[in-house]
């Protein structure tokens, strides 16, 4: 793909056919991000864009703190989930929207994390601009998958929501996945990429369909793969503060929200599998599906049917 105009506004080329919006920066991805420095107690969270990052990284949390489950009430919203790639907001469309002081988080959030306080760092990026030493170090990473057509819908949603997005309709969000122009690019190219890694020890692949349907088993499922070993109470506990309803009133009040947010904005929407039947025309699902199924046939991994 050529260097053309991309469709949303407030998203950039990082590589031909790779958007990204513009509140993080193509040098700190390339430099820090890239060298950032991984510990061995680190918990990284692997998802497409809007595969259940925000519920994924609340169950890592409350895991990490089950002995301080209050500490999940005092996070910001960049707390809970500081993507590795965020920052620095020095864009001229950050700047105009008064979104001019987040600084890189690998630096400034995950790198101010004391020694033996364990990390949660969440990432969107393919894995050859994620950090070297998360393949030779190979710390605990979740990966988590998700029809991508609720991923697409959920995205389109978050265009409305945050301030370092713009407002798009539908077809002009569905028009730019087309073009291979909506952030973080293809869903395919992305499941693709890291696919390879989902037999590996040092991984759990989940989908967001089976939290969906077991969200006891699946807390359960993430604790033993982290080390963890919850009593039935503290299970208990586990899943109460990250039911979906619990989180969404939790976070209407939440310290940063008007930073990132708009006033209308909401942070979690429906929480739904299978909402994309409500929105998707049949000649738009009819295309979504021929391009998916063309990129997946020969994918080995996991593949959804519509």
């Amino acid at each position: 793909m050529t260097e053309e105009q991309v469709s949303l506004k407030k998203t950039y080329f990082f590589r031909p056919g790779y958007v990204l919006p513009v509140i993080m920066e193509k040098n700190n991805i390339e430099t820090n991000v890239k060298n950032f420095e991984v510990r061995d107690d680190d918990v990284f969270l692997v998802t497409f864009a809007k595969a259940g990052t925000n519920w994924t990284m609340e169950i890592i949390d409350a895991i990490q703190n089950i002995d301080n489950i209050d500490i999940l009430k005092e996070r910001s919203l960049m707390e809970k989930v500081p993507l590795i790639e965020l920052g620095p907001s020095t864009h001229p469309e950050m700047v105009e929207e008064g979104i001019k002081d987040v600084p890189p988080i690998c630096k400034a959030v995950l790198g101010s994390v004391p020694e033996g306080t364990p990390r949660r760092i969440p990432t969107h990026l393919l894995p050859d601009i994620s950090p070297t030493q998360l393949f030779t170090k190979k710390p605990k990473t979740v990966m988590v998958d998700r029809n991508p057509k609720d991923c697409l819908i959920s995205l389109f949603n978050w265009h409305q929501s945050v301030r370092f997005l713009d407002p798009c309709t539908w077809d002009e969000m569905f028009e730019a996945y087309l073009k291979g122009h909506t952030i973080y690019g293809d869903y395919c190219k992305f499941m693709k990429a890291w696919g390879k890694y989902i037999n590996e020890p040092w991984v759990l692949y989940i989908t967001y369909e089976d939290m969906k349907k077991d969200h006891k088993g699946s807390v359960k499922k993430i604790a033993e793969f982290m080390g963890k070993s919850l009593t039935d109470a503290q299970l208990d506990e586990v899943c109460r503060v990250t039911h979906f309803l619990y989180m969404k009133k939790a976070n209407e009040t939440i310290k940063g929200r008007e930073f990132i947010l708009r006033p209308e904005g909401v942070w979690q929407r429906k929480g739904v599998s299978g909402g994309w039947k409500n929105t998707f025309t049949v000649a738009q699902s009819e295309a979504f599906d021929k391009i998916y199924n063309e990129e997946m046939k020969d994918y080995p991994g996991h593949k959804y049917s519509f």
